[in-house]
């Protein structure tokens, strides 16, 4: 079986004051530079798109309440990040989500698992959104991610058609009908477990993939992901008819002979 840890993104309570542009960011790290120590790059649900997430220049004012063996940040180290916190200072004060003082962010264990390669998908979506990153990059509370062994090849996994439609019959909807993709129904999806030398194919896909959107993130790989989209099929053992029948998809879920 494959095994993964899933998490939340960041909740920081009010994200007015704790997510900021590049240009806030210049500001303040100008005022002063060590600063620049707790201003991290964060994604939102919407910066996530299939394969790889398109940071809009957003940063997490990353003043976390200590985890593991790192303390607690001390705002007083850093003083243009507190005259900036302070402006909201009434309102962090409030808010259910802060840590040991109103400026520190929530208790977060997982916090360390930023740093490590992962997927990100976004929490609300009519399709699977799924990105991989291999650098220290954060996300907000409207989306998820998974750390664990194997990503590029469960990248190319949860990205296909077969779990799109499983999850959406499967998972919570909103009122207007949108696909909830919560972590105990991404956790119910079976990931085929096939050696390392029959991932090969699946991540030499996603590496094209990622490859063409580096140079231009809105480039089509439709021709990529269909052929990923072919090789799960294949994964999960739908004939070509299955595949256009997608009744049948649940019970090959359920009852398939594969090494889940």
């Amino acid at each position: 079986m494959i095994r993964f840890d899933i998490n939340y993104g960041i909740k920081t309570g009010y994200n007015a004051a704790f997510i900021i542009d590049s240009k806030l960011r210049a500001e303040i790290i100008a005022q002063d530079p060590k600063s620049a120590e707790i201003i991290k790059p964060v994604l939102r649900g919407r910066d996530i798109q299939r394969y790889q997430a398109q940071w809009a220049g957003q940063w997490l004012i990353d003043t976390h309440n200590g985890y593991g063996k790192v303390p607690p940040i001390h705002v007083d180290d850093y003083p243009a990040v507190k005259k900036h916190l302070n402006q909201y200072y009434e309102r962090l004060a409030l808010r259910k989500d802060k840590g040991r003082t109103p400026y520190n962010l929530r208790n977060c264990s997982y916090h360390a698992q930023f740093k490590k390669e992962k997927l990100f998908w976004m929490h609300m979506s009519p399709r699977g959104r799924f990105a991989y990153s291999d650098s220290e990059i954060y996300c907000n509370q409207k989306a998820f991610f998974l750390t664990g062994h194997f990503l590029k090849y469960l990248c190319a996994i949860l990205n296909s058609t077969i779990v799109t439609w499983f999850i959406g019959n499967t998972a919570v909807t909103t009122g207007m009908g949108l696909t909830q993709w919560d972590k105990f129904v991404v956790e119910k999806v079976a990931i085929p477990k096939v050696a390392i030398s029959e991932q090969r194919q699946f991540v030499d896909l996603v590496e094209r993939i990622l490859s063409v959107k580096a140079d231009s993130p809105s480039a089509d790989t439709s021709s990529l992901e269909n052929e990923i989209d072919g090789l799960v099929n294949s994964l999960y053992e739908l004939s070509p008819q299955e595949t256009v029948l997608l009744n049948s998809i649940e019970r090959k879920l359920k009852t398939n002979k594969r090494n889940f």
